[in-house]
């Protein structure tokens, strides 16, 4: 396909082919284009800063954003290009590529409450164990079902309680979230997992973010 919206400097003809895989899933579920303006620092999501590589040097920088239209909020893709290389030439393992660039993609909602910095994912038992013995996690008193099934942090607990009202937390539980997260930074909301470009995951999280979106 000519014409990706995408920054493919550097990419290799397998990864090329994944974004467009990729696009296209996203042209077949939503009515997508490509914003007029998008100025949102992607730099401030730990969740997207989580793939760091410890023996590598690592960059990341916006590839390209699509808008979901017909939504309640803003909802994009976001396109993060991730450069992955060695500072100097001998600090490598055998077979390694030296300097090399991948894709993810992350679904983004602006919302007009502030959430302050917060995480959402699926509970796991070992969270309950953790949580006996160092508790951080944020619980909603009010709503044990919810508390049980996701876990949930925030450094800011009263601004996350206040916007994680019964209406989102509703529209949660009726998603099964499987291994995506949601993270919050102010009033910004991502929703991903991490993984590498994969056609039916982008069009879930884009799904979960324009059931999010809609809440009130």
């Amino acid at each position: 396909m000519d014409n990706l919206p995408f920054e493919l400097v550097g990419l290799a003809a397998t990864e090329v082919d994944s974004l467009e895989e990729v696009y296209i899933a996203l042209k077949n579920n939503f009515d997508i284009k490509v914003p007029d303006d998008f100025g949102i620092d992607i730099d401030q999501f730990e969740s997207i800063k989580c793939n760091r590589n410890q023996n590598q040097e690592t960059e990341f920088t916006l590839g390209g954003v699509l808008q979901i239209t017909n939504t309640a909020n803003d909802c994009y893709l976001v396109f993060v290009k991730i450069r992955f290389y060695y500072s100097h030439s001998d600090a490598y393992y055998s077979g390694e590529l030296l300097d090399y660039y991948k894709y993810q993609v992350w679904a983004l909602i602006n919302q007009k409450k502030d959430f302050g910095r917060a995480l959402i994912r699926k509970e796991t038992f070992a969270d309950r164990i953790l949580n006996v013995i160092h508790p951080v996690e944020l619980e909603f008193n009010d709503d044990h079902a919810f508390s049980k099934k996701f876990y949930v942090v925030a450094n800011e607990p009263e601004k996350a309680t206040t916007c994680m009202n019964w209406n989102f937390r509703n529209t949660l539980m009726d998603i099964d979230l499987g291994d995506m997260m949601v993270e919050t930074v102010g009033n910004h909301l991502i929703i991903g997992n991490n993984d590498w470009l994969n056609s039916e995951a982008a069009v879930f999280s884009s799904k979960i973010a324009c059931k999010i979106a809609a809440v009130r």
